[in-house]
């Protein structure tokens, strides 16, 4: 994706977060995330806005950073503003310029743009699901999500056993898998995903689009559908599972691992 997607989809997310909540229910709670609330989204967003805003700015994670609202600020208002902020923090840099991250392969500001897009997203469709059926995500930025999905989150911080980004060990020593070897297919493009006991193997891979042959599994479907079954944020009916559905939920659980 050209990088300057990142920040107009950040832009419109923010936006359409912002509208969804306002004059909502903020108690309305988030089916696929128990004990999480609409509002509680949002509040999470405008924080997670506020530590990245600090962390471009300071090249470290900011050890203070505003976590809440202040008593008695509207909460919509307090997150529209965080929003704006980080929205102008990041496009004050070129994306390739060098800025603090919490992955090694990617110490760019264009790091947190895409970052940022993808939390925004997919917090943005539990906030719609708080309030009855939610839309999907973008072809070109679901495909997108799959990428990061892969290599950031699974390829990188489960397998790293690191969560360096707000301090937190990922939980459990478990091993991530036990040899499964699943395919994803979206979109065209495809990955072929080992879940190795210590590590997790990613590959482009054309031929995952032939079937099963030398896989566990293909999870295929419509990228949005796939990105966001990835996420948890769809069930497994919403996309297509050929050849093993234990190999499929081993890759679902990895990414739940990682992802928490």
């Amino acid at each position: 994706m050209n990088p300057h997607r990142y920040l107009d989809v950040f832009r419109d997310e923010t936006a359409c977060l912002a509208d969804l909540v306002t004059y909502r229910d903020l108690d309305a709670p988030v089916p696929c995330c128990p004990g999480f609330t609409a509002g509680e989204v949002v509040r999470h967003l405008g924080s997670v806005y506020a530590r990245v805003t600090g962390w471009l700015r300071d090249q470290a994670p900011p050890g203070e950073w505003e976590r809440r609202p202040p008593e008695g600020a509207d909460l919509v208002s307090w997150f529209a503003r965080q929003a704006a902020t980080l929205h102008a923090t990041m496009a004050s840099f070129n994306p390739a310029e060098p800025r603090a991250t919490w992955w090694p392969r990617d110490r760019t500001a264009g790091f947190w743009w895409r970052r940022m897009a993808h939390e925004t997203s997919v917090h943005r469709v539990d906030v719609e699901l708080a309030y009855g059926d939610a839309s999907g995500l973008d072809e070109d930025l679901a495909i997108d999500g799959v990428d990061e999905l892969l290599d950031l989150w699974l390829g990188y911080r489960l397998a790293a056993r690191v969560g360096e980004d707000f301090g937190r060990p990922v939980e459990g020593s478990e091993p991530i898998g036990s040899g499964q070897v699943v395919g994803i297919s979206a979109g065209g493009v495809e990955w072929r995903v080992s879940l190795l006991p210590q590590s997790v193997e990613v590959v482009r891979d054309p031929s995952v689009a032939e079937g099963v042959k030398d896989l566990d599994a293909v999870v295929s479907g419509d990228p949005s559908e796939v990105c966001l079954w990835m996420w948890g944020r769809r069930p497994e009916s919403a996309v297509s599972i050929t050849g093993d559905h234990g190999a499929a939920a081993a890759l679902r659980g990895a990414l739940a691992r990682a992802t928490r």
